[in-house]
């Protein structure tokens, strides 16, 4: 790879360096792609290869050392020098009419997941290829399930199918973090598991179960919806009132959300 200029620390920036890692990340073109955005391109490292593509392609990029190396490969035109995290989704969706968005991103690991909780609420977007911390990426997709249960890898899984597709050591960088990396494939479901229009009141659900998510479930619960409503919630959702979240399935978390819903109960 070329020289990379020097790294803005306050942007979160690792420059990615492994040619391994880049064709895994940028390859192969999703299935009804009409458009690609590319989050946080730098010095166009993901970019000229997403470009092959001839798919209109989108940046969206802070730093304004990069809009002289970003601007001969995706047109000036369509980079956006802005915060991804402000960036008008439906201003731009109902001008350029798109509706199967691959969002692309080596994410700042300061904002990872802030910004992925933004893409999830956006059906557009359909199909993402996103880097993290590791430590991050299990959280989302955790290698083993067995008391790994937490809130940001259910939320994700009612909207997306979720892929691992390559580890990135501290080598792979310029300059190396501290940390290893993980990149995520999100493929959105045709039918997901809760509605999209019903994610905020879910989210906030989920942050009552699983912000204490080794403590026992039932006195979680209890504090929220009182003993009579909590038991029989339990019940029938054929959960132990000692149970802790870390141990729930899927199935067991959207039953009981199903349940507290039909009670009206409010986390």
């Amino acid at each position: 790879m070329g020289k990379f200029p020097t790294a803005n620390k306050s942007f979160g920036q690792h420059f990615l360096n492994s040619p391994t890692v880049i064709k895994k990340i940028t390859s192969p073109l999703p299935e009804g792609c009409d458009a690609i955005i590319e989050v946080g391109p730098g010095p166009a490292v993901l970019t000229p290869h997403l470009a092959e593509y001839k798919k209109p392609i989108f940046v969206i990029e802070m730093d304004e050392r990069f809009v002289e190396i970003l601007a001969p490969v995706v047109g000036a035109e369509n980079i956006f020098r802005q915060d991804a995290l402000e960036f008008d989704w439906k201003n731009f969706l109902e001008t350029k009419k798109f509706k199967s968005i691959w969002l692309v991103s080596n994410l700042p690991y300061n904002v990872s997941v802030p910004l992925t909780l933004a893409f999830l609420r956006i059906p557009e977007i359909t199909q993402m290829t996103l880097m993290y911390q590791k430590e991050v990426a299990q959280k989302i997709l955790p290698n083993d399930l067995r008391n790994a249960m937490g809130s940001l890898h259910v939320l994700m899984q009612t909207q997306f199918d979720l892929s691992h597709v390559v580890y990135a050591p501290p080598g792979a960088f310029i300059p190396p973090p501290k940390v290893d990396s993980q990149v995520l494939n999100f493929k959105r479901k045709a039918l997901p598991l809760i509605p999209l229009k019903d994610i905020d009141v879910f989210e906030v659900y989920l942050r009552l179960m699983f912000a204490n998510r080794r403590k026992q479930l039932g006195g979680i619960l209890r504090k929220e919806w009182g003993a009579e409503k909590t038991i029989s919630s339990m019940q029938e959702a054929g959960l132990s009132m000692e149970i802790r979240a870390e141990a729930l399935t899927l199935n067991q978390v959207l039953k009981l959300y199903e349940i507290s819903s039909r009670y009206s109960l409010k986390p």
